[in-house]
């Protein structure tokens, strides 16, 4: 992620805070970066890859980290068939014992037809997420991103797209999308 994109979930961290509830959809490199910037709060990683989890807790063992299975969903499997898809997405039990502050989608990786896409961690977050949870979405320009987020969160209306890097005639830009949570007092809760 680049510095703007990483500013703008970092500003959520904080609009929730202290106690902020983060949930990250994949284990990365930036894990331990996030776990720093919401120190003050919880945040829970899930991850699909056992291998990945065991170098990642070696390296860093105080992440809070659940293994997930995307078993039966592909990037391809889940572009062909959206409704059924979205209609079998079921919510693992223990996301739905927290109220989710923040929820950031980068994972599974999902950039090849055959691999599992993002598309549960898209449908699981439209059901644990409320108005107020503020939602990330990256690489929001890849196919999938994009059609699932704008199905299942059409509802919300403040949304903002943070590029990666500016677009060239040779590269274009990557995107995150930011649906902006409304603070609590805000929406008269």
């Amino acid at each position: 992620m680049s510095p703007p994109q990483i500013e703008a979930i970092a500003a959520a961290i904080r609009s929730r805070g202290p106690n902020c509830n983060m949930l990250v959809f994949g284990l990365g490199n930036d894990s331990p970066l996030w776990a720093a910037l919401n120190s003050s709060g919880y945040t829970l990683f899930l991850e699909d890859v056992q291998e990945w989890i065991t170098k990642m807790l070696s390296l860093h063992p105080t992440l809070n980290v659940e293994q997930v299975s995307y078993a039966g969903t592909t990037v391809a499997s889940a572009l062909q068939s959206p409704n059924e898809t979205i209609a079998s997405a079921e919510v693992p039990l223990f996301l739905l014992k927290r109220k989710w502050d923040v929820i950031v989608i980068d994972g599974p990786m999902g950039y090849a037809p055959g691999l599992p896409g993002r598309a549960l961690p898209l449908c699981w977050t439209r059901q644990i997420s409320q108005t107020s949870t503020h939602i990330f979405v990256d690489d929001y320009d890849r196919q999938l991103e994009k059609s699932y987020a704008d199905f299942l969160f059409q509802h919300l209306s403040a949304s903002r797209v943070v590029l990666q890097r500016p677009a060239t005639t040779e590269v274009t830009a990557s995107a995150m999308l930011w649906l902006i949570g409304c603070s609590d007092p805000l929406i008269g809760k």
